[in-house]
């Protein structure tokens, strides 16, 4: 299977300046040639775990090739026949994809189509992502990350599109994994204030595991600057309703629920309280604006009467403004000149810093406790194989001896759990805090005003 698609190009368009060519199906119904659309979906594609796997994922498929999106961006397909058929489906609609491989198992599960050309991909794994011990989760053998592309719109004007699929939580307290989330957040506005920095339209799509009141929610559109379409459209007086209030159709249309609705046939044992948005895309508020925003894929699978996944999608229109190309202009010149700080509130580093707080006590006794059972195995291990000489052969023995090998075994692995997994997290855990706590400095510094100006980093009076 090949990973990406990247046909030849025929038609030329843009400015000499930024020329580009594109090859895929030109749209007439654009009415100033600013205008495209996104579609973002999780398709809930795990091979033996996802019911009716195959049936869902073909007709995902056979709709994707009939949509009226530019940019599709999709998560948790993780099986190549699956992605095999829908390249099949929607390679005359979109004749630029990328599947990402990254990952352990079965990888990042994440996918971009585009009919505008795809000039250049990248992908970065979070450097927090769950715990090998936890393999019952599975985030961390997928391997999750940022898949971005760098997709020319006919207008000339770079896109970067950012699609990702952040960490599950599982439940209060540890099994949240709100620490992991947080730090992903920060990775992921990083690098979206550096596509900004680069001159290019960043849009940030996905699962994202994290309700509107989160750290994630307010790491993306306070330090990487980018704006909720949903909010865009329909503002922010209805972040205050409860889910409760309201009936499942009117949970969809007022506050864009994507997930754990009762409308959904694989979450339609949960309370109505429960539904949620966890399934967003993001823009640049100085770069593009929001025509208009929905949620889809809400019918079912015909002949199969059950939901095309466990989440709704979302479509959304964007529109560029005229004045993108000279505010990206500027944005370059700025960051010639020093990176611009993030608008992040110091309240919000602080919470970062609680969050990061709260969580070390955690990884600091998972590894305490595996290196614990490593040195007790070795001791029992060494004791069990001094006391065969004084078990008689026959069953005796033979359970001294397969004793001795579990032990050994889960010794070895926690171990190696341990030595390497556990350091390599509390020391990414260090280097977390410490971009924080440095960044949070510098922002006292500027409203303190010991800085010469906001472009001047390291630049005292």
């Amino acid at each position: 299977m090949s990973g990406i698609s990247l046909l030849p190009v025929t038609v030329s368009t843009g400015s000499s300046e930024n020329s580009v060519c594109y090859s895929g199906p030109v749209r007439t119904d654009r009415p100033d040639g600013l205008e495209f659309r996104m579609l973002t979906l999780n398709c809930w594609g795990l091979k033996y775990v996802s019911k009716l796997r195959e049936q869902r994922m073909r007709f995902i498929a056979n709709e994707l090739g009939t949509s009226d999106a530019d940019i599709i961006a999709l998560q948790e397909c993780w099986v190549a026949t699956d992605y095999e058929y829908l390249r099949q489906r929607t390679h005359k609609q979109y004749p630029y994809a990328k599947y990402f491989y990254s990952g352990i198992l079965a990888g990042s599960g994440l996918v971009i189509l585009s009919r505008f050309p795809i000039e250049s991909i990248s992908m970065a794994p979070y450097t927090i992502n769950g715990r090998p011990s936890a393999f019952f989760r599975g985030d961390w053998y997928v391997g999750k990350g940022i898949a971005s592309a760098i997709i020319r719109h006919p207008s000339g004007i770079a896109i970067e599109v950012f699609n990702t699929h952040m960490h599950a939580p599982y439940g209060p307290g540890d099994a949240s994994y709100v620490c992991h989330r947080t730090s992903q957040a920060w990775q992921l506005a990083r690098q979206i204030r550096a596509a900004v920095e680069r001159g290019h339209l960043a849009i940030a799509v996905g699962d994202f595991n994290s309700r509107p009141d989160s750290l994630t929610y307010a790491l993306l559109t306070k330090r990487a600057g980018l704006q909720d379409s949903w909010t865009t459209v329909h503002g922010t007086s209805t972040e205050h309703i409860l889910p409760a209030s309201l009936s499942p159709e009117k949970q969809i249309t007022t506050l864009g629920v994507t997930c754990d609705s009762l409308l959904n046939t694989w979450r339609a044992d949960r309370d109505i309280s429960e539904a949620k948005r966890l399934d967003y895309c993001f823009h640049a508020p100085h770069l593009s604006t929001v025509d208009s925003v929905d949620v889809t894929f809400i019918d079912k699978v015909p002949g199969l009467n059950v939901s095309a996944s466990d989440h709704f999608g979302v479509s959304v229109t964007l529109r560029i403004l005229p004045t993108a190309r000279s505010e990206l202009a500027s944005g370059r010149e700025q960051a010639e000149e020093g990176a611009r700080p993030p608008n992040l509130p110091l309240a919000n580093y602080e919470s970062i810093l609680d969050v990061i707080a709260s969580y070390l006590p955690t990884a600091r006794a998972q590894q305490y406790y595996r290196l614990l059972h490593f040195w007790i195995s070795i001791v029992l291990v060494v004791g069990l194989h001094v006391g065969i000489f004084w078990v008689k052969s026959g069953w005796p023995g033979f359970l001294v001896v397969l004793g001795s090998t579990v032990i050994a075994v889960t010794g070895v692995i926690d171990g190696m759990l341990g030595f390497l997994f556990g350091r390599n997290e509390l020391r990414a855990l260090k280097e977390f805090e410490e971009e924080v706590r440095w960044e949070m400095r510098r922002m006292e510094e500027l409203l303190n005003g010991r800085y010469e100006d906001v472009g001047s980093v390291g630049k005292p009076r």
